[in-house]
């Protein structure tokens, strides 16, 4: 017995020894697990609206391609987390709160932009429509509204007579102006720049109050219905250290103090994309700033806060080293800079374009059938194919031209690729252009070849008859026997026990489809 009450004790003891491991292993393993799950959360919303801005921002430059009408949807997912959006000239742009950390997920395209996206998480079918504009709209509806105004420059006292008359708008529009406020149609000066800056240069003025007046028309034709009112005062005498009642910021010239925040001084960067992050006061509104590169503007930004730190992006920045700054100019026109940073850039932008080859219609081909299979093959050596175009023109019998610019988007690199379009009686040019999915979207061209098409669409349903099987692989002609033997002597090709007739290649020969021509058709080179 008293052996027994040993045994029972000694497994207690092991027993709590045993919870006592689990629960130090459990408080050491939580922490780490929770971290684990936390970072794959953030990553698996990071990689979404990655996905969400670059398919948008291809789906813009494959609409653009494709001219005005053309409309796409894409299927995206908006993560949670998403503090805000925009859609704004060439960039996609979503912001996003990841572990109390602001950061931007941007996708660039080569197209005008506008339009917006839903700010709350879900999956969204957006549309992707290129207007008679010229821009490209991303989500639903018609705009309808017409510009603003958010910036007008100069204002208010001023103590210079060399006046360039500045506006910028909330969206790209045409902006006009006159000395009298009246509609937009009936305004006689253009103030200069189609997007969101628009300038026009006055000259020198006399001293005394100038009021002008200035209203916008988008690109969907809304206009503004009332005048932004440009109303400024020219004192160039200054008296004691004082200009009438001119603050002091357009009196002593005080310009904007910049702080640089990011990128650290010798700072690396491996992706040719670079956030640059700085802080700016002054004692009046901040107009805009720039980013400096090498002495030269890289950037300029328009939405400048006093508050919170600004943030400027500049992605395709290539290889080599760089002093970089940030210069500021407030709502009187005096400038700030800051100081100045190294920053290299350990990547090499793709500068390299697409080859393209033309395999077929050959040169000068000569066609009896209306359906065209144009082959060709597109290789890049740097980055991979975004998308190639058939450029064609046409002079047609019945007289007039054509011109048509056909999109291939799915391009297997040193593949056989091709696209297949009915044409009418024509003579015809054509080329192949490739562009490729780098920042620079590097345009590579074929030769320019003639094709001479006989007979218009829908003359002929010539599919079914030899001439046309063959036409359409790309051979010039083909002809029906009614025996195996006559096909294999009067085409004067190699002829195989299988019923394949081969054309200096391994292209089979088919049979034809009913009627009196019901054998082997033999195609021709």
């Amino acid at each position: 017995m008293g052996s027994n009450c040993i045994s029972r004790d000694t497994r207690s003891q092991v027993s709590l020894e045993y919870l006592m491991v689990v629960g130090i292993l459990l408080v050491i393993m939580v922490p780490i697990f929770y971290y684990a799950v936390t970072e794959s959360t953030s990553q698996i919303r990071i990689n979404q609206a990655e996905d969400t801005v670059n398919s948008l921002a291809k789906a813009a430059d494959s609409v653009y391609a494709l001219g005005p009408g053309s409309r796409d949807y894409v299927v995206v997912t908006i993560p949670s987390g998403v503090t805000g959006s925009y859609v704004n000239e060439s960039e996609v742009l979503l912001a996003m709160d990841i572990s109390g950390t602001s950061i931007d997920i941007i996708g660039y395209s080569r197209a005008r932009m506008v339009g917006k996206l839903p700010a709350e998480a879900g999956s969204y079918q957006i549309p992707v429509e290129m207007l008679e504009s010229g821009i490209v709209q991303i989500g639903e509806g018609n705009d309808t509204l017409p510009p603003s105004i958010i910036y007008a420059y100069p204002s208010g006292r001023i103590t210079f007579s060399d006046i360039t008359l500045k506006v910028n708008t909330n969206e790209p529009a045409s902006c006009r102006y006159d000395d009298i406020d009246m509609a937009y149609e009936t305004m006689q000066q253009h103030l200069q720049g189609s997007l969101m800056s628009h300038e026009s240069y006055l000259g020198t003025l006399s001293e005394g109050n100038h009021v002008y007046y200035a209203r916008c028309k988008d690109s969907a034709g809304n206009l503004m219905t009332g005048s932004s009112v440009i109303n400024f005062t020219i004192n160039t005498t200054v008296i004691s250290g004082q200009t009438g009642n001119a603050t002091n910021d357009t009196v002593e010239h005080n310009p904007p103090i910049i702080t640089l925040v990011s990128p650290a001084d010798g700072y690396i960067d491996n992706e040719g994309i670079v956030l640059f992050r700085f802080d700016v006061s002054d004692e009046s509104v901040v107009a805009f700033c720039e980013l400096i590169m090498n002495d030269a503007i890289k950037t300029t930004a328009t939405s400048i806060s006093k508050i919170q730190t600004n943030n400027i992006t500049k992605s395709g920045l290539d290889y080599g080293s760089y002093n970089w700054s940030i210069n500021c100019t407030d709502q009187y026109g005096n400038k700030g800079t800051s100081s100045r940073r190294a920053i290299t850039i350990n990547y090499t932008q793709d500068h390299d374009a697409p080859i393209v080859f033309l395999m077929a219609p050959a040169d000068n081909t000569i066609r009896n059938y209306w359906l065209i299979r144009f082959s060709y093959n597109a290789s890049d050596a740097t980055s991979a194919i975004s998308y190639c175009t058939l450029h064609m023109n046409g002079t047609l019998d019945t007289g007039g031209t054509i011109s048509w610019n056909v999109v291939d988007d799915i391009v297997a690199e040193n593949n056989a690729e091709s696209i297949t379009i009915p044409l009418f009686r024509a003579n015809y040019t054509w080329m192949m252009s490739c562009t490729d999915n780098s920042y620079n979207a590097n345009e590579g061209y074929s030769e320019t070849r003639s094709l001479r098409v006989n007979i218009t669409a829908g003359e002929d349903a010539f599919v079914n008859s030899c001439a046309g099987w063959c036409g359409l692989q790309g051979l010039s002609t083909g002809r029906c026997d009614n025996s195996e033997t006559r096909c294999a002597n009067d085409c004067g090709l190699p002829y195989s026990s299988n019923h394949n007739c081969y054309a200096g290649s391994s292209v089979s020969a088919q049979y034809c489809l009913g009627g009196s021509e019901s054998d082997t058709c033999c195609c021709i080179l």
